[in-house]
C-alpha cells in the first residue's frame, strides 16, 4: 500500500483513474476505471471550482475501495509550452541560472504567470565536447494552484503534476517496441504524435483535432432513437464500425444483408453507410493534419523512416480507425492492446479495460516532471495548497476542511470521513485558557518587535531615498534601454515574419533564362519551399537529354527525379517529346530542421510555414491540352 500511487487524468469529457504500484520493478496495476467529466470541470486544463466533481470522484474512489491518498494528475493544456535547448555541462545551481536568465528567448510569455521546470534529455562528457540537451516546460501558475485546491478537496496528497507529453515518453520508452518508437494518442479534442528514437525524442506535436466531430456526428444520427450521451456514443463506435474504410462507405469485412445497430435492431444499410460517410469526413482534418506531420517528419529523417505507428488513447478503441488511418497515411497502424512490462491484478478484466484509453494514467505515474518541487514540499496536500488556492474554491471545499469542518456535496450534507481518519476531539477549557496565555506573550512580544523594527525601517528608507535621488539618472538609462530592445524584438518578428525560402526561386529563373535551349519549351512550372517542378516539351529525345544535361549544370538547383516522358506526333508528322523534371534547391534554407526537436508545441505552428508559402506558378506554351496542376 505504502508504494501505490493514483494516476489521474480529467479530460473535457472523460476522467480516467489508474492505481498503481510504481516503486516496484515490474509496476503493477490494482484498479482502474473511469466516469464521464461534468460540462464545464475542464476550462483549457484548469480545473473549475465544482463540488459536483469532487463529490463523483470522491465516491467513486470509496466505491471502488481505494484508500491510496498519493495522486499525480496529468495537465492538458495548449497554454503548456515546451522547448528543447543545449547548455554547457554546469552544476544544477547554474543550470537553473541560465535557465531562468535566457527564458524570455524560450517562451514569448509573461513568465511571473508561469513554472519553469526542466529535465535533462542527454549528458554529453567528451574531452572535445561537453554539453547538457534539455527540455524546458513552462506551466501556468492557475493551472498547478487549481489541481492543488482539487487535491485537497478530494482529501488526496498531490505528491506530482504531469503533462501528457511526458508521460507518453515514459511509457512509451518501456512498452513499445523497437529502436525508432511511433505513437499517435487521439483524444475526445486533441492527438499528440510522439516519435522516440531510443530514449530520445525526435518529435512531438499536438495536433488541435480529435474525436470530439466524429462522435458528435453519431450522436446526431437518426439510427438511433434519441439523442446520445458522450459515453453513449463513444460505446457505439467502440462496438459497431462508424467509418468509411472504402471509397463507398463500407468496411471491408462487412456481412451482406441488414445491418444491426448497436441495440439489436435493423438499419437499412444505406442509412448506415451515410452515417459512416459523414462520420468519417468529421475525421477528414486530422488524418490531414497526421499527414502533414508525419511527412514533415520523413522528409528531414529519411534514414529512419516510419514503418509502424500503434494508436493509442480513446481513439485506439474507435472501431476501424487504425485501418482508415492505415489507409490514408500509408503507414501501418496498431491499436495498442496490452501493456508487456507492467502486471494488471487479475481483478481487471481485460476484455473491458480498455489499456490504451489510460496510457497517460499509468505514464504520469512511472515518472513524472518535479513541477512542484517535491525536494521542498514533500507531497502537496490540503495543508500547503488549499490555503494557497483558498480564493478559486467553493463554500464548504478545502477551506471548510482547514478549519476543521468536514467538506459538504453538492446536497449540502457533509462528505463521509475517509478510512484512516478521526473526528477532532473537543479542547478542554484548561488548555484553551492556556493557549490563550500564549497568544497574549506572543502578541506583547510581536508588538514590541513591530515597534522597533518600524524605527529602523523608517531610517533605512530615508537613507534609500537619498540613494534613489542619486542614482535617478539610471532610470533614463533603463527606459531607453527597454525601448531599444522593444524595437529589436520587433524588428526580429517582421524579419522571421517576411522570410521565405522560395527566395531561391530568383536565382534558378536567372539561370533558366540563361541556359534553357530555345528548342525547349517550358509548359508548366510548380514551386514548393524546397524546390522546383517543370514539365518541358521538345522536338526529340536527343534535345530532351542536352535539357536534362544542362539542367545539371545549374548552380541554383539538384536534378532529384525525371518522370512522366512520352513522345507524341503532332498534325505535320513532327515528334514531340514532353517531360516532367523535379529539382530541389542548393541553398534551402534548411533551419526548420533544427526546430523539429523541440518535442512539443502544436502542430498548426509547424504545418501552417508549408502550407502558407507554398506556391503555383504556370507557363503557359499555348498547347490547348496542357493542364498545371497544384501542389
Amino acid at each position: 500500500m505504502a508504494n501505490r500511487v493514483l494516476g489521474i487524468e480529467i479530460g473535457e469529457n472523460l476522467t480516467r483513474v489508474v492505481e498503481i504500484d510504481y516503486k516496484a520493478k515490474n509496476p503493477k496495476i490494482y484498479n482502474m476505471f473511469g466516469f464521464p467529466t461534468p460540462l464545464g470541470m475542464i476550462n483549457d486544463g484548469v480545473v473549475q471550482p465544482d463540488g459536483m466533481f469532487r463529490s463523483i470522484l470522491y465516491s467513486k474512489l470509496k466505491e471502488k475501495k481505494i484508500a491510496t491518498k498519493k495522486a499525480v494528475f496529468v495537465l492538458n493544456s495548449a497554454r503548456i509550452a515546451s522547448r528543447d535547448i543545449e547548455l554547457p555541462l554546469v552544476k544544477e545551481k547554474q543550470l537553473k541560472e541560465m535557465i531562468a536568465m535566457n527564458a524570455s528567448d524560450y517562451f514569448p510569455v509573461d513568465l511571473s504567470q508561469y513554472k519553469l521546470v526542466h529535465q535533462i534529455i542527454e549528458k554529453i562528457d567528451r574531452p572535445e565536447e561537453k554539453k547538457l540537451r534539455l527540455s524546458v516546460i513552462a506551466v501556468p501558475n492557475d493551472l498547478i494552484l487549481s489541481y492543488g485546491a482539487l487535491a485537497a478537496d478530494c482529501r488526496l496528497q498531490l505528491v506530482a503534476l504531469d503533462y501528457s507529453g511526458n508521460a507518453i515518453k515514459q511509457l512509451m520508452r518501456r512498452e513499445i517496441p523497437g529502436d525508432v518508437k511511433v505513437t499517435v494518442k487521439v483524444d475526445e479534442a486533441s492527438t499528440t504524435l510522439t516519435v522516440m528514437d531510443g530514449s530520445m525524442v525526435k518529435l512531438q506535436r499536438n495536433v488541435n483535432y480529435g474525436l470530439a466531430d466524429a462522435i458528435e456526428a453519431i450522436q446526431d444520427s437518426e439510427l438511433f432513437g434519441e439523442y446520445l450521451s458522450f459515453t453513449d456514443a463513444v460505446d457505439v463506435a467502440r462496438r459497431k464500425t462508424c467509418l468509411a474504410i472504402k471509397p463507398d462507405g463500407t468496411v471491408p469485412d462487412e456481412p451482406a444483408g441488414s445491418v444491426m445497430d448497436p441495440m439489436g435492431h435493423e438499419i437499412d444499410s444505406e442509412r448506415f453507410k451515410k452515417l459512416r460517410l459523414n462520420v468519417s469526413y468529421a475525421l477528414s482534418n486530422l488524418i490531414s493534419s497526421l499527414g502533414r506531420v508525419i511527412d514533415y517528419y520523413q522528409s528531414r529523417n529519411s534514414d529512419t523512416p516510419i514503418e509502424r505507428i500503434f494508436l493509442i488513447g480513446l481513439g485506439a478503441d474507435f472501431s476501424g480507425l487504425s485501418k482508415l488511418l492505415t489507409n490514408e497515411l500509408n503507414v501501418k497502424v496498431v491499436p495498442l492492446q496490452q501493456f508487456d512490462g507492467i502486471h494488471v491484478a487479475k481483478s481487471i478484466n481485460l476484455a473491458e479495460a480498455k489499456l490504451a484509453e489510460y496510457f497517460n494514467c499509468v505514464g504520469c505515474s512511472l515518472s513524472p516532471l518535479d513541477i512542484l518541487d517535491s525536494k521542498k514540499n514533500k507531497g502537496i496536500g490540503a495543508p500547503i495548497m488549499a490555503g494557497t488556492a483558498a480564493g478559486a474554491m467553493p463554500p464548504g471545499g478545502a477551506q471548510a476542511g482547514m478549519q476543521g469542518k468536514s467538506p459538504v456535496g453538492p446536497d449540502g450534507k457533509p462528505l463521509p470521513v475517509p478510512a484512516g481518519e478521526e473526528a477532532e476531539k473537543p479542547v478542554s477549557f484548561a488548555v484553551q485558557l492556556l493557549i490563550f496565555g500564549l497568544c497574549v506573550v506572543v502578541a506583547v512580544g510581536i508588538t514590541a518587535y513591530s515597534i522597533f523594527s518600524n524605527l529602523v525601517l523608517t531610517s533605512d528608507n530615508m537613507t534609500l531615498k537619498a540613494r534613489v535621488s542619486d542614482l535617478s539618472y539610471a532610470q533614463n538609462i533603463y527606459d531607453v534601454y527597454n525601448q531599444t530592445k522593444k524595437d529589436y524584438d520587433w524588428t526580429k518578428l517582421l524579419e522571421s515574419a517576411s522570410s521565405n525560402k522560395n527566395d531561391e526561386i530568383t536565382g534558378f529563373v536567372d539561370e533558366l533564362e540563361q541556359k534553357l535551349p530555345s528548342e525547349a519549351k517550358l509548359v508548366n512550372m510548380s514551386v514548393t519551399t524546397d524546390g522546383v517542378s517543370m514539365t518541358i516539351k521538345t522536338g526529340s529525345k536527343d534535345i530532351a537529354a542536352d535539357v536534362i544535361a544542362q539542367l545539371r549544370t545549374f548552380e541554383s538547383i539538384m536534378v532529384s527525379n525525371v518522370s512522366t516522358i512520352t513522345e507524341e506526333v503532332d498534325e505535320t508528322g513532327a515528334s514531340k517529346v514532353q517531360f516532367t523534371v523535379d529539382c530541389t534547391y542548393v541553398k534551402a534554407d534548411d533551419s526548420a530542421a533544427s526546430e523539429s526537436a523541440d518535442g512539443t508545441g502544436s502542430e498548426s505552428a509547424d504545418t501552417s510555414e508549408d502550407a502558407s508559402s507554398q506556391a503555383q506558378t504556370q507557363t503557359d506554351s499555348g498547347s490547348s491540352d496542357t493542364d498545371s496542376t497544384n501542389q
